[in-house]
C-alpha cells in the first residue's frame, strides 16, 4: 500500500460476508437457501421491460427518478416527495445515517441483526452501539435505555434478519412513545411482505422521526436489480437523495422496477409471497417434528439457534448440496420451493438441536 493510510475509524472493520453461492463448475442440483432470495426468476413482463430499456443504454437515466418514485408512491400510498430511492436498501441505510449523524454521534441497533448497520455507522464517523437480542428478538427496553444525548439513530430490523422475529405496530407504538423526537427510528422492513400486523408506514403520520426502508429484492424477486426505497420526512429524504452518487440506479433496473410495480405483477408477487409463507409453516413444522429448535419467523427464512455447532452444520449441509447461512449463533435457512424443503430435510436428519 506504500505510504497510503487507512482512516483510523475503519481499522478492523469486517467485510460484509454474503450467503454462499454454488462453486464455479458445480453441476449438481443445489438448494440455494443462504441469501433469502425467492426461488423463481423475474416475471416475463419485467424481463421484457428490461430488454426494451437496453435500447437506451447509451443515455443516462433521470437522476431524480421521478417516474420510479411516483410508482413507489402509488404502491405504498405515500407522497412521492417523502420517498428516496437507491441501488438497494443497504445504500439507503448508509446515507440515512450520513444525513443524520455528526462525528461521534451514536447509532443504536440490535445484534445479531443485519451486520451492515455497524458499517453504516462507522463509515459515517458515528459510534456503533449494539444491543443484544432478548429471546432472539430486539430488546426494545434495553435499546431505549441505551439512548444518550449523543444518540441520533436507532435501527429496528422488523422482521429481524437473521432470526425472523417481528414486532407489531402496537408494540412499536409503545416503544416510539418513549423515544426522544430528535432521535430517528429507522424501521428496516426488507421482509415486511412476509409478515402480518407489521407495517411501519402506518406509524409515519403520528411519528415524524420514523423512517421506513424497504426493497424490491425480496418479495418482488429482484435481488439482482438492487432497488431500495425509503419513506419519511420530505426534507430528510431530499438530503438522503443528495448523499447518493449521481445516477445511482441504472436505467435497465429502473425499467424492471417500474414493470414490477404494475398491478398485474404486484398481484403475482403477492401470490408468490403467500406460497412462501405457506411453505415456511410446513418447513417449520417439519423441522420441529425432527427435534430441531426453530425460532418463529415472520420473514422468508427460518433461524435455527445452534451456538458453536452452526458452522459445522452449514458445512455438512453444503456437502449434501444445501447452501445455508451460518450467522448470529445459528443457521439461517431461506424458505424456497417444496423441492428445496425436501432437499434440506434430507440433509439434516443426522443432526439434533437441543431445544432448550
Amino acid at each position: 500500500m506504500g505510504s497510503l493510510r487507512i482512516a483510523h475509524r475503519l481499522e478492523g472493520l469486517p467485510p460484509y460476508v454474503p450467503g454462499r453461492r454454488p462453486e464455479r463448475g458445480e453441476t449438481r442440483r443445489q438448494a440455494r437457501l443462504a441469501s433469502n432470495e425467492v426461488p423463481w426468476p423475474p416475471q416475463a413482463a419485467i424481463v421484457d421491460a428490461m430488454k426494451a430499456a437496453l435500447d437506451d443504454a447509451h443515455r443516462y437515466p433521470d437522476m431524480q427518478y421521478t417516474e420510479l418514485r411516483g410508482a413507489i408512491a402509488a404502491h405504498v400510498g405515500r407522497p412521492a416527495g417523502g420517498i428516496a430511492v437507491a441501488n438497494g436498501s443497504t445504500a439507503l441505510l448508509r446515507d440515512i445515517v450520513g444525513v443524520l449523524v455528526e462525528a461521534d454521534s451514536e447509532v443504536i441497533f440490535a445484534e445479531p441483526s443485519f451486520p451492515y448497520y455497524r458499517t453504516a455507522a462507522i463509515a459515517n464517523s458515528a459510534v456503533p452501539v449494539a444491543v443484544p437480542l432478548l429471546s432472539h428478538a430486539h430488546d426494545l427496553d434495553a435499546m431505549r435505555d441505551a439512548i444518550t444525548a449523543r444518540t441520533r439513530v436507532v435501527v429496528i430490523c422488523n422482521p429481524n434478519n437473521p432470526t425472523g422475529t417481528a414486532y407489531t405496530n402496537a408494540e412499536l407504538k409503545d416503544f416510539l412513545a418513549r423515544i426522544p423526537e430528535d432521535v430517528a427510528v429507522v424501521l428496516d422492513e426488507a421482509y415486511v411482505e412476509f409478515a402480518t400486523d407489521v407495517d411501519g408506514l402506518e406509524l409515519l403520520d403520528g411519528h415524524p422521526n420514523v423512517i421506513v426502508v424497504r426493497t424490491l429484492s425480496k418479495a418482488h424477486g429482484l435481488a439482482g436489480l438492487r432497488i431500495g426505497y425509503a419513506i419519511g420526512d420530505g426534507e430528510v429524504m431530499s438530503y438522503v437523495s443528495r448523499m447518493g452518487v449521481p445516477f445511482r440506479i441504472d436505467g435497465v433496473a429502473v425499467a424492471g422496477a417500474l414493470a414490477a410495480l404494475q398491478p398485474e405483477q404486484v398481484a403475482e408477487s403477492e401470490r408468490r409471497v403467500a406460497s412462501i409463507v405457506a411453505e415456511r409453516a410446513l418447513l417449520t413444522a417439519a423441522l420441529r417434528s425432527r427435534g430441531w429448535n426453530v425460532v418463529e419467523s415472520a420473514a422468508n427464512f427460518v433461524f435455527l439457534p445452534l451456538g458453536e455447532s452452526a458452522a459445522a452444520v452449514a458445512r455438512e449441509c453444503a456437502a449434501k448440496g444445501v447452501l445455508v447461512r451460518p450467522i448470529g449463533g445459528g443457521i439461517r435457512v431461506t424458505v424456497g420451493s417444496p423441492e428445496d424443503t425436501e432437499h434440506l430435510l434430507d440433509a439434516l436428519p443426522v443432526f439434533s438441536n437441543d431445544p432448550r
